[in-house]
């Protein structure tokens, strides 16, 4: 009697096959993390998928969901690759980055590891030093040359090369409180909520390249920086903008060019043919020509609500929209209204889907 053939025993021509024919970036995505070999199989194979408007990675259970606003979609679990050597029980927590990367921390002993949802790709990390057990805070972003992170005191950056792979401390930004970190175009973009000041540091080098400071507003209660190329957007909530509810989300909106000769933070009325995205972890803009269903000149943010007749505790997320000509905020109407989610220690999170892994 001939051996059961397995899902990984399937012909190479026949995979190949299969794989031509995908054109669905989530599809393509379960294919690929099936196995070692149908990923392998796929090479080249699956067709690009064309270009993606930012996701929403929920942190969901039992498993993660992924959010499409272009679609209004909720997409299940991707079937991310696990640790090789799964020790606990407990999940490991993601926290997505546009680039298409997530960092992936397992809260009881610090592992950390990068993964990449959409092409099944893992690279690890060294273990976060202990004091980032203290705080569910983390700001972190991805670049080739390396990951910056962050637990709201100092900066740490690992190196992307193998060899020289450990967590080492800024000392030029040990008294940093970071926020959020971005990264684009060479260099990190390290903001501190508390005073609103922006620290741009050389990405190979991890030397300061520039301060920029607060605008000369009140200092507010949330805000958001978004990095476009060689503009930087500021978004600040004041503390009396909640008497008014959902219906305004940003009090006051301004940008720089940080490369430009003046670097003070201008008034922001609009930024055209483009949308950003932020949430508590990064903040970036997108180009809104070829999707048809999203607005220009919109900040789209992650809000969310507890539930607190459930236990465990849940929540309800949405999706906001906020005008920068009519400074109105609305809520989308979508699939994730209404749903109830598993409260967990990380918040979601905007990635943009993508077969690249830089």
């Amino acid at each position: 009697m001939a051996a059961a053939t397995g899902w990984s025993d399937l012909p190479s021509e026949l995979l190949t096959d299969i794989a031509g024919g995908i054109t669905e970036l989530a599809d393509i995505a379960r294919f690929r993390s099936v196995c070692s070999s149908w990923r392998s199989a796929s090479g080249d194979a699956a067709a690009a998928p064309p270009p993606q408007p930012p996701w929403l990675l929920l942190p969901s259970s039992p498993s993660r969901l992924f959010f499409c606003p272009r679609e209004d979609r909720i997409y299940p679990d991707l079937r991310m690759p696990r640790p090789a050597v799964e020790t606990h029980r407990r999940r490991r927590r993601l926290y997505a980055s546009p680039h298409g990367w997530t960092l992936a921390v397992d809260p009881t002993d610090l592992a950390a590891s990068l993964v990449h949802p959409f092409t099944g790709a893992t690279r690890p990390l060294p273990p976060l030093p202990a004091f980032f057990a203290e705080t569910d805070d983390l700001a972190w972003d991805w670049s080739p040359h390396g990951v910056m992170a962050s637990c709201g005191e100092g900066l740490l950056f690992c190196a992307s090369d193998p060899a020289a792979a450990s967590w080492a401390p800024i000392p030029a930004l040990a008294d940093c409180n970071a926020s959020s970190i971005n990264y684009a175009a060479g260099e990190f973009f390290v903001f501190e909520e508390d005073v609103c000041r922006t620290t741009i540091v050389d990405a190979i080098t991890l030397a300061v390249a520039a301060v920029i400071p607060a605008p000369a507003v009140e200092l507010p209660s949330e805000a958001r920086l978004a990095v476009a190329g060689d503009e930087l957007f500021l978004l600040v909530k004041s503390k009396w903008m909640y008497l008014f509810g959902d219906d305004v989300d940003f009090s006051k909106a301004f940008h720089v060019n940080h490369r430009g000769v003046n670097t003070a933070w201008q008034e922001l009325t609009g930024i055209g043919d483009r949308a950003l995205f932020v949430d508590s972890l990064h903040g970036f803009a997108v180009p809104t020509a070829g999707f048809g269903n999203l607005e220009s000149n919109t900040i789209y943010s992650v809000s969310s609500k507890e539930v607190n007749n459930r236990r465990p505790t849940t929540v309800n997320y949405g999706v906001s929209a906020f005008s920068l000509e009519s400074r109105i905020s609305k809520k989308l109407v979508c699939r994730l209204n209404g749903r109830e989610m598993a409260m967990r220690g990380e918040t979601p999170s905007w990635i943009v889907p993508s077969l690249n892994e830089g």
